[in-house]
């Protein structure tokens, strides 16, 4: 394997996330394109990610590892992991998500198909919390049929309603010639995603988003996307500005204002709830006045906030478990109907997310037991990564030499040949896990 180059590395940041390692390692162990390596970056975690990390790459020689000793932050991390991927693409994936085992071979048959450098598919939203609603991270942005994103697409993410939202946050399929010199900006800890798939499509990269959500993100509340500061959007309005000036394009400098303007306000809103938060009601309605179009957000905000905190209430009263059966012919009790497309395989296009959406979001809110009756339902399992088949199934994979991971950790690794393990350290941020928005 060291000296065989694979046709795909995955590239995994991680801080602080053994309770999720588990699942994120199997679902790319688990892929059925097998010609892959897995590069895991520990950012200087202070849990037991190191040792679980070590017991996983003594399992598989497809894993290498790189502990950090000081923690840099996801991009940072992220950009040590590039440096040592020596696939034909690079496929990003964080430490506490998840995918289904077809994902990454539909990608890439889809990236030749369309010739393209970079691809990408919708993200399901899944989490151990009780969730209002089923959604993916796309909505109804999600395309039907595969999509190449143009500059404005990119630069009004988020911005323009009419365009695609959330691009930032999705986990592409990237063709590593285009990695050769563009990197994640380390002065970003929220954004550095988006800032790179705005250079990656710059730099003359044709991104297409498929049709198809195979890809499990999960939301929780040490997610840095869902821990965004008022200095975390100034620092993407620097690194913007730094971009438009650089690239010397007259439609991205104009485009690069509308957005600015967007973040900005974004800004200014942030800073309003951020005195909310913390009690400072005088400053706040001082804010309110200055800016009285904010009040309709911040409203918007604890309306949604209640509305969470009323459903966390109600799914802890009604927690009744349920029993689910998975299978190409699931009748009687707890039987589930599965998406199933054309050609009889589970369906992971844009058109059954709703369906899996629907179901992760049932599994937040009480206990689920899930029973695969064939083949096909334990393909299902995939999709609903909170049911208790399937987390045991993933911790089984990772975590099949457990009992290993002390000694592991005190002796660096058991065989040196079977995973690449070294030490770096670069500039010190403060960072949390590694969740991170685009």
């Amino acid at each position: 394997m060291a000296d065989r180059r694979p046709q795909v590395s995955v590239i995994m940041a991680s801080r602080n996330a053994v309770g999720h390692l588990p699942l994120a390692i199997g679902a790319v162990l688990a892929q059925t394109l097998t010609d892959l390596e897995l590069i895991i970056v520990d950012d200087a975690s202070e849990d037991d990610s190191w040792a679980l990390i070590c017991a996983a790459a003594a399992t598989d020689p497809r894993i290498r590892a790189q502990r950090r000793s000081h923690s840099g932050g996801p991009a940072i991390a992220r950009n040590d992991a590039l440096a040592l991927a020596r696939g034909e693409w690079v496929a990003v994936c964080d430490s506490d998500d998840s995918q289904h085992p077809r994902r990454l071979e539909l990608m890439l048959n889809a990236a030749q198909d369309l010739a393209a450098d970079v691809v990408a598919d919708d993200m399901i939203l899944f989490s151990e919390q009780p969730m209002a609603r089923g959604a993916t991270i796309l909505g109804q942005h999600a395309p039907k049929v595969a999509r190449m994103l143009n500059l404005k697409d990119l630069v009004l993410s988020g911005v323009d309603p009419e365009g695609i939202s959330h691009i930032g946050y999705l986990k592409p399929l990237i063709k590593k010639r285009f990695l050769s010199e563009l990197r994640y900006d380390p002065r970003l800890r929220i954004g550095e995603d988006h800032d790179l798939y705005l250079r990656l499509v710059l730099a003359g990269a044709k991104m297409w988003v498929l049709p198809m959500a195979a890809y499990l993100y999960r939301r929780h509340a040490a997610s840095t996307s869902y821990r965004n500061v008022p200095g975390d959007l100034a620092a993407q309005i620097d690194v913007l500005d730094d971009l438009a000036k650089q690239a010397g394009n007259e439609d991205l400098a104009t485009l690069a204002d509308i957005r600015r303007r967007a973040l900005l306000r974004r800004h200014a809103q942030l800073e309003l709830a951020w005195d909310v938060r913390a009690g400072h009601l005088m400053r706040a309605l001082r804010r309110v006045v200055m800016r009285p179009d904010h009040l309709p957000w911040l409203a918007s905000v604890l309306h949604n906030r209640m509305g969470l905190k009323m459903q966390a209430a109600a799914s802890r009263l009604w927690r009744r478990p349920q029993n689910w059966r998975f299978g190409r012919s699931s009748n009687g009790a707890g039987g589930v109907t599965l998406p199933i497309d054309a050609e009889g395989a589970l369906d992971l296009s844009t058109a059954a997310a709703s369906v899996w959406a629907r179901m992760c979001c049932e599994a937040s809110r009480r206990p689920v037991e899930a029973e695969a009756t064939d083949a096909l339902g334990q393909s299902a399992l995939w999709m609903v990564p909170t049911v208790r088949g399937l987390a045991a199934g993933a911790s089984d994979v990772a975590n099949g030499t457990r009992a290993q991971s002390s000694a592991c950790a005190m002796a660096g690794l058991a065989d040196p040949e079977r995973v690449a393990v070294e030490s770096s350290g670069h500039q010190q941020h403060s960072a949390g896990p590694d969740d991170t928005d685009g």
